[in-house]
């Protein structure tokens, strides 16, 4: 059995999130690739919030579903698209490469406080001031 911490996480969690890809490798033999966390955080959702392009192919490969959601219904693409550090833009081509859509909105948090969002509602959105590498990424959708 798989030890988790008190956020319901794993070391192949923070492995993902550390971007430890001879650990990802390590762990894959003896935990569950798509374990979600309390708050429904996946590694896959880890890696690919750090910009980790290296462990979101691994996790792929080892059966990572890439249409996982979070408790509040943020795919990993999300979190790509907002990734502060890594290399998110080569992390977006590995996700959309195997089939993420970055059209899917997210849910509305539980308080009703945010509307429901896409990665490219966020990265078309002016006050967002995104990375301009990461929107040349979706150049192909935001010209429809």
């Amino acid at each position: 059995m798989t030890e988790l911490d008190e956020y319901g996480r794993s070391a192949l969690h923070y492995a993902a999130l550390d971007g430890d890809l001879t650990d990802v490798e390590r762990l894959l033999a003896s935990e569950e690739v798509n374990f979600p966390d309390s708050a429904g955080w996946t590694p896959l959702h880890f890696a690919a919030s750090r910009g980790r392009p290296d462990v979101v192919e691994r996790l792929l490969d080892a059966g990572a579903d890439i249409d996982a959601l979070t408790e509040r219904g943020m795919p990993a693409i999300y979190w790509a698209a907002v990734a502060p550090t890594g290399d998110p833009v080569q992390t977006i081509r590995i996700l959309r490469a195997r089939g993420a859509d970055p059209t899917r909105k997210t849910m509305t948090d539980k308080y009703g406080y945010f509307p429901p969002r896409s990665p490219l509602d966020h990265i078309a959105d002016p006050n967002a001031k995104g990375n301009p590498a990461i929107v040349a990424e979706f150049a192909d959708l935001l010209d429809e």
